[in-house]
């Protein structure tokens, strides 16, 4: 097999040939290892743990030679640089820890799925202690948009999102407190589950913002993401139950169209997803259109629930150290010091509104529909971006459609649907009620059977990065 053919191979498919003894772990971490050496200028790790990875290979093939291997055997993934592993430090893509929070134990999830026999080839950059969109890190550099390398790759997991698309393993886990699995996965053309809040422990990883942070799989292909987030759970049952539901053709799904969800997205954002939802119409699906008032002010509020919690947590080592917080970031958690209880206590009053209208939404349909952001990757150091003619924050921007799913803890995934007519790719967002990722799991790769989206993405970037 050549190293283009194994760049192309999701998990499963990979998987499969491992355990048949026709693709070698040891060559497939090579490769991952020698596309991360080639492409430096992407800034997609921070640490590369080659060593132990080839160890770990070379321990893999072992084993499937003995009959033992398991669900992910010689699978290379990342790691977002804010989770606990036990092969290399965390630096938290930050300097406020000096030598970065020691190796240790590693986080369960990631125990999981070494169990499993994934093989952690490194960790991952990331926006500075998770609290940021762009992934422009002030203290490592850039994250670089693979489509366009003077683009963002979206954050705060870019670092997890860029390795994944250009085949820097292939799959990697990051965390979610407004959107920082699939503001990324979107940015860069992969896939991304935020699974529902508490699924997957968060011990292990670095807190933004407890009560909002989640941990989850990203991969090119929503079968793979259901793979991971399957093992991620510990649950062989719940594994199971996952990949039979992307196997089998899904049952006729009732899907909700909320316009919040479009609205102010650019034109080419809003015909792709638009194209999606006639797409998966003709295929079956009923589509209903629902209004949910709760979500206009729900931005704001976790804007202010992520800043409090945030800056509880930080605020002894920002006394400590605050020349080891990059100069923005330092800024903006400062500026959790100037809330008040009121704006704590109103925000959380609109979490629970919002929630109690998700959980009547999703008594009556299955999922909502829409987009995962509502322009492209701008240019590194842009701050704002237009929508519908006004200049807004990134941060505002890119969290619009993704922060309440954080607020009420539901799963949302986002999946490849497009392309720009610049070459940028565009993604849809589908979310369910709490605990049903099989509905938005199996939807997903329905549509991915009937699109290509998520192979082109593959396909495409082969002639952009080595």
């Amino acid at each position: 097999m050549t190293d283009s053919e194994q760049s192309h191979l999701t998990i499963r498919a990979a998987a499969r040939l491992i355990a048949r003894r026709k693709l070698s772990p040891v060559e497939l971490v090579d490769e991952s290892l020698a596309r991360i050496d080639g492409n430096p200028g992407l800034g997609a790790f921070i640490t590369v743990t080659a060593e132990s990875a080839r160890a770990a290979a070379f321990k893999a093939e072992q084993k499937i030679r003995a009959g033992r291997g398991g669900a992910l055997t010689g699978i290379p993934i990342s790691v977002k640089d804010l989770i606990v592993t036990a092969d290399a430090p965390t630096t938290l893509g930050s300097r406020v820890i000096p030598e970065g929070l020691p190796a240790g134990p590693d986080a369960p999830a990631i125990g999981r799925l070494r169990r499993a026999g994934a093989i952690v080839i490194g960790k991952t950059n990331l926006h500075e202690v998770a609290l940021g969109v762009t992934s422009v890190n002030e203290h490592f550099g850039p994250a670089r948009n693979p489509w366009d390398p003077t683009r963002i790759s979206g954050g705060s997991s870019g670092g997890s999102a860029v390795a994944v698309a250009t085949g820097m393993g292939l799959g990697s886990v990051g965390t979610d407190t407004r959107g920082s699995i699939r503001i990324p996965s979107a940015c860069c053309g992969t896939v991304g589950l935020k699974p529902t809040y508490g699924t997957i422990p968060t011990d292990g990883v670095f807190p933004l913002a407890a009560t909002l942070d989640h941990i989850g799989p990203m991969a090119r292909s929503v079968e793979d993401v259901a793979l991971l987030f399957g093992v991620m759970t510990g649950s062989a049952n719940r594994t199971r139950a996952v990949l039979a539901a992307v196997d089998r053709k899904p049952r006729r799904a009732k899907i909700a169209v909320c316009e919040y969800f479009i609205r102010d997205a650019d034109h080419e954002i809003a015909t792709a997803i638009e194209t999606a939802i006639k797409l998966l119409a003709r295929r079956g699906a009923a589509l209903v259109s629902v209004e949910i008032p709760e979500l206009e002010p729900a931005l704001e509020a976790s804007r202010v629930i992520v800043l409090a919690e945030a800056i509880a947590y930080h605020d002894e080592l920002l006394r400590r150290n605050p020349a080891g917080y990059g100069t923005v970031l330092k800024s903006r958690l400062e500026g959790g010091y100037q809330l008040s209880a009121l704006q704590y206590v109103q925000a959380e009053e609109r979490r629970l509104e919002l929630w109690a209208a998700y959980a009547g939404i999703f008594r009556a349909v299955d999922c909502l529909i829409g987009a995962v952001l509502p322009v492209s990757p701008p240019k590194i150091g842009t701050q704002t971006v237009p929508m519908a003619g006004v200049e807004t924050p990134i941060s505002e921007a890119f969290c619009r459609y993704n922060a309440p799913q954080n607020m009420t803890g539901v799963p949302a995934l986002a999946l490849p649907c497009g392309f720009t007519r610049t070459g940028l790719p565009i993604a849809m967002q589908l979310v369910a009620g709490a605990g049903r990722e099989e509905t938005i799991l199996g939807l997903g790769a329905a549509y991915q059977r009937e699109t290509d989206w998520h192979v082109a993405s593959v396909l495409s970037l082969q002639h952009h990065v080595k």
